[in-house]
């Protein structure tokens, strides 16, 4: 497997589709992509905001994902998925490491992110790299989803 971290293309959203599909699942979620709606057009989105949108691909096939926003020197992490073949091997810490230098270098002094209270081995890689838990949020979704806010300095 020859795996790097690239900005998306437009060719790899069925795939971002299929690996978040695939880990809401494992949490007994469903995807509704209406109330996700940047995931169907990631690279112009994030793009618009300042940000990047990047995946982690083995040919077609797409096994992790990572999105970032930055406005008005905040950057928001968003849309951090990692297949389960590739957990703990250091993919999800690139990604967000990789988010963090684009919000550097679009000069967000800040980096904040949202994460659904099951995703709990996410909520301890955010910790490891020094985001401190400072909120909670009910969406009042589709898969009833309570989020932890995280944020840190850059």
């Amino acid at each position: 497997m020859s795996l790097a971290v690239r900005p998306t293309l437009p060719t790899d959203v069925p795939g971002i589709l299929k690996l978040i599909a695939a880990v809401y699942a494992e949490y007994g979620q469903i995807l509704n992509t209406d109330e996700e709606p940047h995931v169907l057009c990631p690279g112009p989105y994030f793009g618009a905001h300042g940000g990047e949108f990047w995946v982690v691909a083995d040919q077609d096939e797409v096994l992790a994902t990572c999105g970032v926003k930055v406005e008005e020197g905040v950057a928001e992490l968003k849309t951090l998925y990692v297949h389960p073949s590739l957990r703990r091997m250091g993919w999800g810490k690139r990604l967000v490491e990789r988010a963090m230098e684009h919000a550097r270098s679009r000069g967000a002094t800040m980096m904040m992110l949202w994460s659904d209270t099951r995703f709990v081995d996410a909520h301890r890689l955010y910790r490891r790299l020094a985001f401190e838990h400072d909120g909670l949020r009910e969406l009042k979704d589709s898969n009833l989803t309570w989020e932890y806010g995280f944020s840190r300095q850059l």
